[in-house]
């Protein structure tokens, strides 16, 4: 069992940040069994960078207090219906997702391509909504829901959407070099001059790539998966990024009438 998270849970699955002590740790590895679902010990360690007997005696406290399951016969936990209880205060957060999820079933249809919402979480992009259920073109995707900021596409259209002030921020604690963060910064105002970010996707394919444009505001992307042996530059600057920064600004709007 899923559920959501509030934003300041979520925001804590920072890999390797140390700040915060027991509860800090507490969050990040409650935070990855929720991303991950169903996990053994080895892949919660992977996916928190927390040292093995950490993870072992939080996993215990999360048990003990309700928030955590464990499968004696998988040896794997998983999130209980009590992490609901966290979220009580997200009153109208479904209808906002309800909201995205048929723009999303909407470029499914006219678009035919997968196309996923993600948001900014401490140094990830992470998937928040997905059309990959309702997209009549199905591609191979693998389970993977976060995607590093700095070297993903939906990550440079996030960073193209920032204030500089906020940029220059977020930049300067990425650890990078002087000649990175420039070359990074260079690629940066290029996204934001030509309105959206395209980064082969190696990983499922040498000829995938991702094609991400900015929810405004600082509200996160819209990422399509496409082959680039199919879609062509005209077919993709013609078609594909229009709707695509059209669904972005109305999925920011639905975000942003429910803020007020």
């Amino acid at each position: 069992m899923k559920v959501s998270l509030p934003e300041d849970i979520t925001r804590a699955d920072v890999p390797n940040r140390d700040t915060g002590g027991a509860l800090g740790r507490g969050l990040r590895l409650l935070t990855a069994l929720n991303d991950l679902e169903t996990a053994t010990i080895s892949a919660l360690v992977t996916e928190t960078g927390l040292a093995k007997p950490t993870t072992i005696r939080l996993l215990k406290t999360l048990v003990a207090e309700g928030y955590a399951f464990h499968e004696p016969e998988t040896q794997t936990y998983s999130v209980t219906a009590k992490v609901s209880s966290l979220s009580r205060a997200l009153i109208g957060r479904n209808q906002v997702d309800e909201a995205i999820k048929a723009e999303l079933d909407g470029l499914a249809d006219t678009l035919k391509w997968p196309v996923e919402f993600m948001v900014p979480e401490g140094d990830s992009m992470v998937i928040r909504l997905s059309n990959r259920d309702r997209a009549p073109i199905r591609l191979r995707l693998f389970e993977r829901r976060r995607f590093p900021l700095l070297k993903s596409a939906s990550g440079l259209a996030h960073l193209a959407d920032l204030s500089p002030e906020n940029r220059d921020a977020k930049l300067m604690r990425s650890g990078l070099s002087a000649a990175d963060a420039k070359a990074l910064q260079d690629e940066i105002e290029a996204v934001a001059a030509q309105g959206y970010a395209v980064r082969q996707f190696p990983e499922l394919a040498a000829n995938m790539r991702v094609l991400s444009v900015a929810v405004p505001h600082a509200i996160g992307a819209l990422s399509l998966v496409h082959f680039d042996d199919v879609v062509t530059a005209s077919i993709m600057n013609d078609h594909l990024v229009p709707a695509l920064k059209a669904a972005a600004l109305r999925a920011s709007e639905h975000i942003e009438q429910y803020q007020r």
